[in-house]
């Protein structure tokens, strides 16, 4: 698959219900063997409907830019290699009890789901097929 993505597949993936979002970024994360964030000055942070912070990620770079506005101006895509996310970030995430935002849109809607739950998730989409 080609590294960037054309502005009319941006737009189509974008235009997905959050949850085939979600499984479109499963998919791409263990495709490409890494996740995006947003850095400033530390990782961009959402809130949930709780007041919660949300740490959310993308499956690419692309997607992550367009979402650097508002809150996150000036904010840049930073790669997570997926072993750092599975091994570090998201189990550290578990013990502080901090959520996921899967694929936030610049609209703001993001797949929320828990830390383990997303590792269990690309763990299982990224074992061999029997």
């Amino acid at each position: 698959m080609e590294r960037e993505e054309s502005q009319e597949r941006i737009q189509a993936v974008l235009r997905l219900p959050a949850a085939r979002r979600y499984a479109y970024f499963l998919q791409r994360a263990v495709e490409s063997g890494e996740v995006w964030g947003l850095d400033g000055e530390g990782w961009a942070l959402a809130l949930d409907d709780a007041g919660r912070d949300v740490l959310p990620l993308w499956p690419a770079p692309e997607f992550a830019a367009l979402c650097a506005t508002r809150l996150w101006e000036g904010f840049q895509p930073r790669a997570i290699p997926l072993r750092e996310l599975l091994e570090n970030v998201l189990p550290q995430l578990e013990e502080e009890g901090m959520p996921v935002g899967i694929f936030f849109t610049p609209q703001g809607q993001g797949h929320p789901t828990s830390a383990r739950d997303l590792i269990d998730a690309l763990r299982a989409a990224s074992a061999p097929v029997a």
